[in-house]
């Protein structure tokens, strides 16, 4: 017992000197014009949310560009939500170790997969499918969870890692191939 709140309190400490450890902002910048499009941060938003459904579209050959954008636009937005829900602390990993040390409820890379994967089932996806995806799977340090989206009936290889863990809160995403971790699918339910 207090070998881990020893180990704990090390991880803390050297994750306190080598990151910056404030809290999560929401990143709105204070702006003179009413129109919330005309807000830098509105326009990043927009394009993000454009960049991923152009993602999501090139899974198949029939893409439908109002799901894909809603899909996008949900991954995206829950989670910048769960950050501020989770009163999330940068980097990520001090998040982790302060919810290992009972200071925190939630963050941790599976509980962002669990939510973001049940908001996005209330979707109804006809055109893509939901996975979970995991990787280092059972290493205590290293195993990171995810959800990947794919084309409806394609492989899970071929889908995109959804990771709103990776940078706090700000969706990270990659073509399960293309990205570091060695994604494999979580066939049971968490």
């Amino acid at each position: 017992m207090y070998a881990k709140l020893n180990y704990s309190i090390l991880l803390l400490i050297v994750a306190l000197i080598s990151a910056c450890a404030g809290l999560h902002q929401n990143g709105q910048l204070a702006s003179g014009s009413d129109n919330p499009q005309a807000r830098p941060e509105a326009l990043v938003y927009r394009e993000k949310v454009l960049s991923l459904r152009n993602d999501l579209t090139a899974l198949n050959g029939h893409p439908n560009l109002t799901e894909a954008g809603q899909l996008a636009e949900t991954a995206i937005s829950y989670s910048s939500y769960l950050a501020e829900e989770y009163r999330l602390v940068r980097p990520a990993i001090l998040h982790n170790v302060l919810v290992r040390m009972g200071l925190k409820d939630r963050g941790l890379c599976y509980h962002w997969t669990e939510d973001l994967i049940k908001r996005l089932d209330l979707l109804e996806l006809k055109n893509f499918q939901l996975h979970w995806g995991v990787a280092y799977r059972g290493s205590e340090l290293r195993e990171h969870n995810s959800v990947v989206v794919t084309a409806r009936g394609q492989p899970f290889e071929e889908g995109i890692v959804l990771d709103p863990w990776r940078n706090s809160g700000e969706l990270y995403w990659a073509r399960v191939k293309n990205d570091r971790y060695p994604w494999k699918e979580r066939n049971e339910i968490q």
